[in-house]
């Protein structure tokens, strides 16, 4: 596994090619740009057994192979290792055979002859691609040792993030949000409560209702929240919604009752999951409430505490969404 700083000498490369000049060829350019010594493969079957077998930063395939071609090593590589970077060497091809690959994941295509420089200057995106992918492993860890210590501490929220991320992820496609968007807005879900890590155990888990003053301490972790994740450059994107999920359409939200379309569109995509999940969800005081009534209060509150068309949509796609069967029942998953 490679760890940061990132060099090039740590980055483990994965060669396939089925002609044996080709494959020497890149080992020697990978030599002369300072790379570590790649694994080399005569054909697509044989660098799949590899890869069932071991962990690799970067793939540098052919497309023309017996056995198995690249275009059919490429998807079941991805599918083993989804980090892969992958970088395609060709000789030939068309504009729609190279979208087509990039489609299936590819990063870079190799022209074959090779040019040195060229080659390196590839190498080196393919680098920094690898030194990207591992930070992100590095903020998802950190995320998670974040949200083991916040469910640890407040014992109903155990489970309630990663719900919340799962069925925010949902709506984000069915309101059409790109993939972008959709990332932060699963990132943002997951963080959504990490604030209250700066309250009270007492308060968190108080079994009856809170009084004026723990309710007011309450309303401020979606601020701690967004002071915990902002040094993060990482999670930048994610902080307007973490810190405004608690926000109203009519105005009476916290912190800052911002209404209507003032609130982050991914703050109020979240408020709509997130007040889902805790109603369906068991409280000391009070057992998770039936599916019908859930339903019809995320209707009655569509306008006013909640989105209108996000509800709709939330409504609409609930079994899609959520998983779950209004069949049988909602019941925290």
């Amino acid at each position: 596994m490679t760890t940061n700083p990132l060099d090039s000498d740590t980055v483990d490369v994965l060669v396939a090619d089925d002609e044996p000049a080709a494959r020497d060829l890149v080992e020697s350019i990978l030599e002369i740009g300072g790379w570590k010594s790649p694994v080399l493969a005569c054909d697509g079957r044989e660098a799949l057994q590899i890869l069932e077998t071991a962990t690799f930063d970067v793939l540098i395939t052919d497309l023309d192979m017996p056995r198995l071609s690249g275009d059919e090593l490429i998807p079941r590589a991805l599918e083993l290792q989804p980090d892969l970077t992958v970088l395609v060497m060709t000789g030939f091809g068309t504009i729609d055979r190279a979208v087509d690959l990039m489609k299936k994941g590819v990063y870079d295509f190799l022209c074959k002859p090779f040019e040195v420089e060229k080659f390196l200057v590839s190498l080196e995106r393919a680098r920094e691609r690898v030194l990207s992918l591992s930070e992100v492993r590095g903020i998802r860890e950190v995320v998670a040792a974040l949200m083991a210590a916040l469910e640890s501490k407040d014992q109903y929220l155990n489970g309630h993030s990663s719900r919340v991320a799962h069925y925010a992820v949902g709506l984000g496609k069915h309101l059409g949000f790109d993939r972008r968007q959709i990332k932060t807005l699963e990132y943002a879900a997951v963080l959504h409560d990490v604030g209250k890590i700066g309250i009270h155990e007492d308060i968190l888990n108080k079994p009856g209702a809170l009084t004026d003053e723990e309710f007011e301490e309450i309303k401020k972790h979606p601020i701690y929240g967004r002071d915990i994740l902002a040094p993060v450059s990482f999670l930048k994107p994610c902080l307007p919604a973490v810190l405004h999920h608690h926000e109203r359409i009519d105005g009476r939200g916290y912190p800052e009752g911002l209404q209507g379309d003032d609130i982050p569109v991914l703050a109020r995509a979240i408020s709509v999951v997130d007040s889902f999940d805790a109603m369906n969800s068991q409280r000391s005081y009070r057992q998770a409430l039936p599916a019908t009534k859930i339903l019809g209060i995320l209707e009655e509150v569509a306008g006013t505490q909640l989105d209108a068309t996000m509800c709709r949509i939330f409504l609409e796609n609930f079994e899609d969404i959520t998983g779950i069967s209004t069949r049988a029942g909602v019941q925290s998953g």
